[in-house]
């Protein structure tokens, strides 16, 4: 039986903290299903302007998928469930109006798989002015496995940032890191304000983790701005995952060479 979504949300300590944690938000039959969507997307061919496949080279010289973009409109049942429901009603609920959603990413993190440098994701994403990021952990996201790591409670501003667009390292280096180990499942809300990063994966096994970005409705809907954006100035930069340069790996675009692009 689910409760309401919303009733357990906790809005002083997400003002204070900028983070909600949900543990186990998805669970049983619900997880599995999640699990096989995302294995089931992970086997695509990827495209130069609809699914957005990235490949990376691990560290034993092994090429293996890093991430997918972009992929709402061409997988109904993860549609449904990052449009309706739960996930954006929490969203919206700490939005304070209706969440829209703005971009959707899958990490898959292989077992040697890069981590990202500290970084806030708000000068990563243009057209908005307020937007609340969600990681759902599709497998349990540990300490060895490269779970996300957070400085509470410092989203009030942009901080100073590098070249990469990453936060500056010396003031990245004065934060108060925190390790967020959490079982598949669970939900990780936190503001775009909120410096996070992850290390590398030094398990055996791979951690996969959904990361949406949702904005206000005031500000519209932006998604297919964004990729169009995104599509047009990422063509001559293959090595990027992202607009800024937080990715510590070797990524590249994996497109496939047969042209099977979804209709």
């Amino acid at each position: 039986m689910h409760h309401n979504p919303t009733s357990t949300i906790d809005l002083d300590t997400w003002h204070r903290d900028g983070m909600l944690v949900v543990d186990n938000a998805l669970g049983g039959a619900e997880l599995l299903q999640l699990q096989q969507w995302v294995h089931d997307l992970e086997q695509r061919p990827g495209t130069p302007n609809q699914l957005l496949q990235y490949d990376e080279t691990t560290a034993d010289g092994r090429t293996r998928r890093c991430r997918t973009e972009n992929f709402v409109p061409y997988h109904d049942g993860l549609r449904t469930l990052l449009t309706n429901g739960r996930i954006p009603d929490i969203a919206g609920a700490l939005l304070g109006e209706t969440a829209v959603l703005y971009k959707e990413k899958i990490n898959y993190k292989a077992p040697g798989g890069s981590g990202f440098a500290a970084h806030q994701d708000a000068p990563a994403y243009p057209y908005v002015s307020n937007t609340i990021a969600c990681m759902v952990a599709v497998d349990d996201s540990t300490l060895t496995n490269g779970c996300l790591e957070v400085a509470r409670g410092q989203h009030a501003a942009q901080l100073p940032t590098d070249a990469r667009g990453c936060v500056e390292p010396a003031v990245a280096e004065s934060l108060p890191w925190e390790a967020l180990p959490v079982p598949a499942g669970s939900l990780v809300f936190f503001h775009c304000y909120v410096p996070h990063r992850s290390a590398a994966n030094t398990s055996d096994s791979t951690r996969r983790a959904i990361y949406l970005t949702y904005n206000g409705e005031s500000d519209g809907e932006l998604r297919e701005s964004y990729y169009t954006k995104r599509i047009h100035d990422l063509a001559d930069r293959p090595d990027q995952l992202s607009l800024i340069g937080h990715f510590a790996g070797a990524a590249k675009p994996a497109i496939s060479s047969n042209n099977e692009e979804q209709s």
